[in-house]
């Protein structure tokens, strides 16, 4: 059964391609750069035989991406799982951004996410298979900096817990997973407040995790933890936070 990873080209996409071409499942592969998707594909289909396909799609500008993605579906096998690592922020998301930089930003982060998810959710139905979310601890609580990001974020998180309400776990696996820093290339070189986890080591849980029902939670899981401390310091306190 087919496993289609949105946002595959680079970081948590490009490790969970690699996890599932390894266990062996053909995929579909969507980014935006067709070249990146071609030499991705090439990899897993000589180091692990795997049947891959690939949609290049600019998931800021088309309206309907899931159309997109049911049409190169119908040369594979059936979609079974749906995973959506696929993300964008900006350095200067701090209330001043324009209207197309806002639009951008929601397109790619809450809109392109949901509107694959509606497109392929009578397949995934159909095998009973898993859809898979990916949020931000820049998410837990509103600050004056990744604003619209996090509040993208924050929308995808409620639309993974109605997934988690509309359908059991028996129907539909809806898994949600809210990540913490990860080693990629736009955190390399910065000086983080906490530890940044592999996008490999990620992928690995993410994949055993498919046949395990459904559940939201932090990854690593120690940032429940940091969560908890954040949501409920004193909103003076919680204000002087700049990083």
């Amino acid at each position: 059964m087919t496993a289609v990873v949105v946002g595959a080209s680079s970081g948590l996409g490009r490790a969970l391609a690699v996890e599932l071409a390894r266990a062996g499942h053909p995929l579909l592969l969507v980014a935006s750069d067709a070249r990146d998707l071609s030499a991705i594909a090439a990899d897993l289909q000589l180091r692990h035989d795997a049947q891959v396909a690939t949609v290049a799609i600019d998931l800021a500008s088309v309206a309907n991406p899931g159309a997109r993605l049911v049409d190169a579906l119908a040369e594979l096998p059936p979609a079974s799982m749906l995973l959506l690592p696929v993300g964008m922020s900006r350095n200067d998301d701090d209330t001043t951004l324009g209207a197309a930089a806002i639009g951008q930003l929601l397109a790619i982060n809450l809109h392109a996410p949901l509107a694959i998810a509606h497109a392929l959710l009578p397949a995934l139905l159909a095998s009973r298979g898993a859809i898979v979310g990916f949020g931000s601890i820049a998410a837990v609580r509103g600050r004056g900096r990744n604003v619209v990001y996090a509040a993208a974020k924050r929308g995808l998180e409620t639309f993974f817990e109605s997934l988690r309400h509309r359908h059991l776990p028996g129907a539909l696996h809806v898994q949600f997973y809210r990540l913490g820093f990860l080693r990629r290339d736009l955190t390399h070189g910065l000086k983080l407040p906490l530890p940044a986890a592999e996008p490999a080591a990620v992928a690995y849980k993410v994949v055993r995790n498919l046949p395990r029902g459904s559940f939201d939670r932090y990854e690593p899981r120690w940032w429940g933890l940091v969560a908890l401390l954040v949501r409920h310091l004193p909103w003076p306190v919680f204000r002087r936070m700049k990083d």
